[in-house]
């Protein structure tokens, strides 16, 4: 009977390995230790009950990074939360397109509490992503929670202007202002694909360092087509263009990766529209126009 309990005892061990047996190859494949805690379990910690927009869990064997799209609201601010177990270090960056949004966050240390990070969404959201980058073989997870707080720096949103003009105003400026240069040139140019547009507004000529902006609110007629165009010289690879309706709403944005830029929007009510221009990456020069068709 004892030899029976003996083997049932050993039996009992045997099993209860060979479910542990599991979590420790997979904390030996993410380079961590034999029994450490789970990077969810530490997030769990500070979740409090919220539901966030994004939650990833990962493994990494190798050097990484891995792109996250979370779902946000223009105007809100987040928390980013994550913790790391592993052989390596790993870092959560977020991005707006290429352009950091603040220092990245070191997700592993050794008292395995969660690394907290904030951040507010004052661009377009699509714009946005969370990099998580390991630097070899370890074990993470991240969240991202909405606060209550606003972006108290969200552009303000453009209001209906009942004194907005009905119909394009007789003053006209000249394309690309009176300069010679580079960037005059390169309005010009873009100008040029509409057949006798002339400027809405003067030329708006700033120097922009990374995610800096120019911008304006304007009072658009109903009807009528504008451009919204913007150059940087050739240190400036890549400009983000919007321009939003009276009610706040983007309406025109550009579509590609350069230092030369156009967005265009047809107008159904007149009002007073915002219209925004940053530099996503580089540094340097930048001019800014808004022409109309006649």
């Amino acid at each position: 009977m004892v030899a029976c309990e003996g083997v049932t005892v050993i039996g009992r061990i045997a099993f209860a390995t060979a479910l542990a047996l599991p979590a420790q190859l997979r904390a030996q494949d993410a380079g961590a230790d034999a029994g450490v805690r789970s990077p969810e379990s530490i997030v769990a910690e500070v979740r409090a009950g919220r539901t966030p927009v994004l939650a990833q869990t990962r493994r990494s064997r190798v050097e990484e990074t891995v792109a996250l799209r979370p779902r946000l609201d223009r105007g809100r601010c987040y928390a980013l939360v994550g913790a790391a177990q592993g052989a390596s270090q790993v870092r959560a960056q977020v991005r707006i397109r290429e352009a950091p949004d603040g220092p990245p966050m070191a997700l592993a240390n050794s008292a395995e509490t969660a690394a907290q990070g904030r951040f507010c969404v004052t661009e377009a959201p699509e714009l946005y992503r969370v990099d998580v980058e390991s630097l070899g073989a370890a074990w993470w997870h991240v969240e991202v929670f909405a606060l209550d707080t606003r972006a108290a720096d969200a552009p303000r949103p453009a209001v209906y202007d009942e004194a907005a003009p009905s119909s394009a105003p007789a003053t006209r400026f000249a394309v690309g202002g009176v300069a010679q240069d580079y960037l005059a040139a390169q309005l010009r140019g873009m100008a040029g694909r509409r057949a006798g547009a002339v400027g809405f507004t003067d030329v708006q000529r700033r120097r922009l360092d990374t995610n800096a902006v120019v911008e304006g609110r304007v009072a658009l007629p109903a009807e009528r087509c504008v451009d919204l165009l913007a150059a940087g010289v050739p240190s400036v690879s890549d400009l983000v263009l919007e321009l939003e309706d009276p009610s706040g709403q983007r309406v025109a944005s550009d579509g590609t990766h350069r230092g030369s830029e156009s967005a265009r929007f047809c107008t159904r009510v007149a009002g007073t529209y915002a219209w925004r221009v940053r530099v996503f990456l580089g540094a340097g020069d930048v001019a800014a126009q808004l022409v109309i068709e006649p």
